[in-house]
């Protein structure tokens, strides 16, 4: 399971609103470092703990641009492209990866740097022809991206990852604003460390209502009450507006519970 979450970018101006958002949480570390330098030797990393990074670009797996271009260089350059995009080509999707799908590429040996042994391919976009996000419909195009990508990471990362590396997500060219970005970040990571402190009926409820459902036949029997229990205003969740308030109004800060506790009483590395 996942017990460590790096978030890198260079982008500073997200790195302070993930400060702001998730600087609290003692198994996240944010970090400006360059793939070069990071270090994740001290975190627990082995043959049976692995390390993997997010690949958040283009449903075809070139590494042009942005994040990818960074992996890029950092893991092999061309070569390595090669490498990546053959083992997505693998299977029946013939190289198309669908934005918001995940595919897991283990690296083996030749390929593995500094511990990290896998890359999560999470597109975030088709192709980088234009811009995703629409600041008419940011709900649509900005927070809903942003969570769903990382929460599909989430799910389907192998059992044995440790580490999970995240730039941030939809910043480059798909073009979601830092402050859109950092927030469904938050939620996300906030949410899946919080996996055992609510049911999973009250998380769907959650999660609803931060993209902007509202469907209140969806809303199951008990969740007021459990809302009252873990200290959530149920007013404030069922009249949630992503573009306005606060990921306090649905989740406030609930402690981190298996299979993630160990990593709410350890604190990270500076």
């Amino acid at each position: 399971m996942i017990r460590r979450i790096v978030l890198l970018d260079t982008n500073i101006e997200l790195v302070e609103c993930w400060k702001r958002s998730l600087g609290d949480l003692k198994c996240v570390k944010i970090s400006t470092d360059t793939l070069d330098s990071i270090d994740l030797s001290s975190m627990g990393v082995s043959e049976t703990k692995k390390a993997a990074i997010v690949s958040p670009g283009n449903s075809f797996g070139w590494l042009g641009g942005g994040f990818d271009l960074a992996l890029k260089v950092f893991f092999g350059g061309p070569q390595f492209e090669s490498f990546f995009r053959h083992q997505l080509r693998m299977g029946s999707s013939a190289g198309y990866k669908p934005v918001q799908t995940t595919t897991v590429v283990e690296l083996g040996t030749e390929w593995s740097r500094n511990g990290i042994s896998r890359v999560i391919h999470a597109p975030t976009m088709v192709a980088p022809s234009r811009k995703i996000y629409d600041a008419t419909r940011p709900v649509e195009t900005g927070y809903s991206l942003v969570f769903n990508t990382l929460w599909n990471v989430f799910l389907h990362a192998p059992q044995d990852t440790h580490v999970l590396v995240v730039p941030g997500l939809a910043t480059g060219y798909a073009g979601v604003p830092v402050e859109v970005c950092s927030k469904a970040m938050a939620l996300a990571i906030r949410l899946f460390l919080a996996s055992e402190a609510m049911s999973q009926e009250l998380k769907n409820v959650v999660i609803m209502q931060f993209l902007g459902y509202r469907y209140d036949a969806f809303v199951f029997d008990g969740c007021a009450k459990e809302c009252e229990e873990l200290g959530i205003n149920f007013s404030q969740l069922l009249a949630y507006d992503a573009r306005t308030d606060p990921i306090s109004h649905l989740l406030p800060h609930l402690p981190a519970t298996s299979p993630n506790a160990q990593v709410s009483a350890t604190r990270l590395p500076e």
